[in-house]
């Protein structure tokens, strides 16, 4: 019996240790000029964490542009202070799955985050202006509004310090998810006219806690969400979130 409970202690130990373990993303060829797209690069770092049975994909300083990113289970990405995920200013890089489209998604996952004191930053402003050339042109029929983190059909997701600026829709769109933990988060939608703040639709066991939300329309909506608790979290002008609770 004594066995059997050591080499228990032991699995549990050595699953901790591959999921905390972390990878830098310089390592998969990303670079941090501002100017890159490291949507391939990136990409292949999450595919490989999660290969690896879990982990952390770290960024250090500097501006990391990217499109469309999948995040997939037991991966979490964490954006150390000074690093900032920058989204291209092309549609035409923003992708979807299942009912989600965004910059960072995930539909069917479990045990995924992002974290970190640093910046996913929407770009809004070319990206906007992108979108009016190709929609006058033709090109693009029906606008696509693209959130920065777009969950759907995910359990135990932790967002957890991180920035979320410059989103030109919703900065955090999470529907049909359980167990997610939003906590420190701060988002600004930077004077963008069309910049919400967070949709919640169809989830249960939501908790937020010591929120920022600073946008140009509705800084939350929720929409048929089941135990769902918000502490401490409030608008620019101290408006608390569950205000806008239905």
């Amino acid at each position: 019996m004594k066995r059997k409970l050591t080499l228990l202690i032991i699995w549990i130990l050595a699953c901790a240790n591959v999921n905390a373990k972390e990878y830098n993303a310089s390592l998969f060829g990303v670079l941090s000029d501002g100017v890159t797209n490291n949507t391939a690069s990136i990409q292949k770092a999450i595919d490989y964490i999660n290969e690896q049975g879990g982990g952390t994909l770290v960024f250090y300083v500097g501006r990391y542009v990217t499109g469309t990113v999948y995040l997939k289970s037991n991966v979490y990405i964490k954006l150390q202070e000074g690093a900032i995920l920058v989204g291209a200013a092309s549609p035409y890089e923003y992708k979807s799955q299942a009912t989600v489209q965004g910059l960072v998604i995930a539909d069917g996952q479990q045990n995924i985050g992002i974290s970190g004191k640093g910046v996913i930053e929407g770009n809004s402003t070319n990206f906007l202006k992108t979108l009016k050339k190709l929609m006058d042109a033709g090109y693009i029929k029906k606008e696509p509004r693209s959130s920065l983190l777009a969950f759907n059909n995910c359990s135990n997701v932790q967002i957890d310090s991180i920035n979320l600026w410059d989103g030109a829709y919703e900065a955090l769109s999470v529907t049909a998810c359980k167990k997610v933990d939003i906590t420190l988060i701060s988002i600004e939608g930077k004077n963008i006219p069309s910049s919400s703040g967070m949709l919640l639709k169809n989830s249960r066991d939501i908790a937020i806690n010591n929120t920022f939300i600073k946008v140009a329309n509705l800084p939350l909506t929720s929409i048929d969400n089941q135990n769902l608790n918000i502490q401490n979290s409030k608008t620019n002008t101290g408006t608390p979130l569950q205000s806008y609770l239905k």
